[in-house]
């Protein structure tokens, strides 16, 4: 889990009001309601020391207001004594009410403070789950500020370690890490000094800081901050340029035009720009670039700053066409490469067209939003002038009654005036009250341009599978380019299909819709695997827990795989794979895939099969069975399965087989007639339907059989390995090919008879 201190101003009209911060925490605030987000539950906040029952927002304002008379009483603290505190845990870590409790206690004492006043409340509606934790710094009874502690950073970090050791989360990154110097001794640490004993490794490549502006921009964008962009290919083009004998300001120019960009002093530094189709400028500073790229280091390279000339190249590749392309194209690595059957290429185009028209769709609504918005605006302008000349004509009739009234009454004049002046203030103050909240209303609601993320989350809500396979792509994304993500156990693949809850024995599948999950529980209620679309992410590290994920992995993915994590669980899923006839991308697990192949190999080939037991029949009989046999036959022969072997070759392996279980029997067909028997259905399910495939399947099966194998298990063992590889969707075309070999073996029996 993450902490971190939400910064409050420390003077002005919000000191000592707890009334926002409880408000915001708990959705009551006009622009969480402008959004369209629920309350938070009941059951997801609570106090300390406070007496509250919180079921109203009347209570919550309540509670607000106590915490603020309570600060009041210090009268020499003259800072902020709202102390707000976030902590957010991984994605697919969900704390318990209990559990919550639990934390915000244990920060409380940490930071002194466990006698003082707080709310809090969980948001489970974000990627991560995070809670919000509003103290009073303030103690209620003996009017001190009792805490925090000067540089709570560090401290706040090893409270959340204590907190992942007592609970048992996964162990986040700070000032302190959770290190294990012993086996099975976790022992908690500053970073900096795990780092000087070897104990940590710190990471090799930083990527650049990346500004609050820049995230909301790339939010909006719905692709990569521009900082972290132009410190990709931009940034290498630039530097390579500036390192060429006799370069200039022109060659510098010349490498950033190339991908529409633009260095000009700004200030005491430099920044690089870009125009994006609208007019917007985002722009960065120069050093995000790299260190080499600061006004200083540059001019000291190129020499004064000129600027371009008129002149300047196209650009072949600009952070524009960058934004357009993220939102048509895969983000799965492997989506380029070319599908593994004909069905794949076919959902693959398809995917890649709904693509190409959900960007169409954003473009043409935000177009009509555009054109929308100044008419919006000036329509609640015009309206608000009317609504305050009306009163004021209002105000002036009323003032002549009100006037006549009390001389009437013999109220002196000038208190008759007073009285009026006072009333009307009320009524012109109740209107600027309300006219300043439909502005802000107004702004939250009508921004300059449409928010892509915003966009796909209200289509997906309508049902619309294109953007909710967007939405699963873009924290593909995110989550890709986290430090966590390599060290995080899962399996991934190109999704092309809808996702869905798929049959799992004793699992329980759970789909989240606001966040495009399907959690699996086991009996016991607790998250086995997490299936985010393009990745699946383990939570429990149990065998029968990795055979369950790998075959979802199997089904959704086409019987193709990467495997990421430790290299512990890589190596044990990638055997789990092999053993499951699924296909393992990573080029670095290759080594073991071969190992577990040749292991398979080896214990499959029968007991009696050796040289010193078999005999000239059964020597002759495994050399044609075995792959790569030079012999001409072949395992997909249809004669040779129907030609019946020397009664010499059989006995032995007969006699052998028969005291064996079903399993190990089933076991004693060579690989390569098991392989033969999948091949032929693959052939069959991949369009070819003549006699060929059906016949190499006879043959396969009854050679098999004649070897000592269980027919009846085999057959269920071949189907379970392709339905494994291509998902349920080929139930009825299996069906269609069991049936057509029926009808060849009756043929045969015919033209026996």
């Amino acid at each position: 889990m993450i902490p971190h201190v939400i910064k409050l101003s420390k003077s002005g009209p919000t000191k000592g009001v707890f009334v926002e911060p409880v408000q915001y925490a708990a959705r009551d605030d006009l622009e969480s309601k402008a959004k369209g987000l629920k309350p938070i539950l009941l059951e997801d906040m609570g106090c300390v020391n406070l007496d509250f029952d919180l079921d109203s927002e009347e209570e919550r304002l309540w509670a607000a207001g106590v915490m603020s008379t309570s600060a009041r009483r210090s009268t020499r603290f003259q800072g902020n004594p709202v102390y707000h505190v976030s902590i957010s845990w991984p994605e697919g870590e969900h704390p318990t009410r209990e559990q919550c409790e639990k934390t915000v206690h244990h920060f409380m004492r940490g930071v002194g403070m466990e006698e003082n006043e707080a709310f809090w409340a969980i948001h489970r509606d974000t990627d991560n789950d995070h809670l919000h934790m509003i103290v009073n710094k303030v103690h209620p009874e003996r009017g001190i500020v009792t805490g925090p502690p000067r540089f709570d950073y560090a401290l706040l970090h090893r409270l959340a370690r204590e907190v992942e050791l007592d609970q048992g989360w996964s162990h986040d990154v700070g000032a302190y890490v959770v290190t294990k110097s012993n086996p099975g001794e976790p022992k908690i640490m500053r970073r900096d000094i795990a780092v000087k004993m070897g104990l940590w490794k710190e990471e090799e490549i930083r990527r650049p800081n990346v500004s609050s502006h820049a995230h909301a921009a790339a939010q909006r964008l719905g692709a990569e901050p521009f900082q972290v962009w132009i410190a990709g290919q931009p940034a290498k083009d630039l530097r390579d340029a500036i390192h060429q004998p006799g370069a200039t300001w022109e060659s510098a120019h010349q490498a950033l035009a190339k991908h529409g960009l633009c260095i000009e002093p700004k200030g005491s530094g430099m920044v690089v720009t870009s125009t994006l189709a609208d007019g917007q400028v985002v722009a960065a500073k120069a050093s995000q670039l790299g260190r080499w790229a600061s006004k200083a280091a540059l001019e000291r390279k190129l020499g004064p700053y000129r600027p371009p000339s008129a002149h300047a190249e196209q650009a072949a590749h600009s952070y524009q066409e960058h934004v357009e392309s993220t939102k048509t194209r895969s983000e799965h690595r492997h989506a380029e490469e070319p599908a593994t059957d004909a069905k794949r290429a076919t959902r693959r185009e398809e995917r890649a067209r709904a693509r190409e028209d959900l960007a169409k769709r954003f473009e043409a609504e935000q177009k009509r939003w555009k054109e929308s918005r100044m008419q919006m605006r000036s329509d609640l302008r015009e309206r608000h002038l009317g609504e305050r000349k009306q009163l004021q004509a209002d105000l002036r009739d009323e003032r002549k009654s009100a006037l006549a009234k009390d001389k009437a009454d013999g109220v002196p004049f000038k208190v008759s005036q007073s009285l009026f002046a006072y009333r009307a203030a009320l009524r012109r103050e109740e209107l600027q009250k309300r006219q300043a909240l439909e502005r802000r209303a107004m702004a939250v609601e009508v921004r300059r341009s449409l928010d892509w993320r915003a966009w796909l989350e209200k289509q997906a809500e309508q049902g619309d599978e294109a953007a909710k396979a967007a939405l699963r792509g873009l924290r593909y994304r995110e989550q890709r380019k986290s430090k966590k993500y390599q060290e995080q156990d899962g399996i991934e693949g190109e999704e092309l299909d809808p996702l869905r809850k798929l049959t799992v024995a004793a699992l329980h599948a759970e789909v989240d819709d606001k966040r495009q999950l399907v959690i699996y529980r086991g009996h016991d209620g607790r998250e086995k695997f997490t299936d985010t679309g393009p990745r699946i992410v383990m939570h429990d590290k149990a065998d029968d827990t990795l055979e369950a994920a790998l075959r979802v992995a199997a089904q959704k993915y086409g019987g193709k795989v990467d495997i990421t994590g430790s290299t512990e669980f890589r190596e044990r899923a990638a055997r789990q794979a092999v053993r499951l006839g699924i296909k393992v991308a990573n080029a670095d697990l290759q080594a073991i895939v071969a190992d577990e192949q040749a292991r398979m190999h080896q214990q499959r080939a029968p007991a009696w099969a050796t040289k010193e037991s078999r005999g000239p029949g059964q020597t002759q009989e495994r050399k044609r069975s075995e792959p790569g046999s030079s012999e001409k036959t072949s395992d997909l022969s249809p004669e040779i399965g129907d030609k019946p072997t020397p009664q010499s070759a059989r006995p032995a392996p007969r006699e052998r087989s028969a005291a064996l279980p079903e399993k190990q029997a089933t076991a004693l067909a060579p690989i390569s007639l098991k392989q033969a028997m999948e091949q032929a259905m693959e052939q069959w399910l991949d369009g070819d339907r003549s006699s060929a495939p059906v016949k190499a399947f006879i043959a396969a099966h009854d050679r098999a059989t004649r070897l000592g194998a269980n027919g009846h298990t085999l057959i269920a063992e071949v189907v379970d390995r392709v339905v494994t590889r291509r998902g349920d969707g080929v139930d009825a075309d299996l069906g269609g090919f069991m049936a057509s070999i029926e009808r060849q073996r009756k043929r045969e029996q015919g033209m026996g008879r």
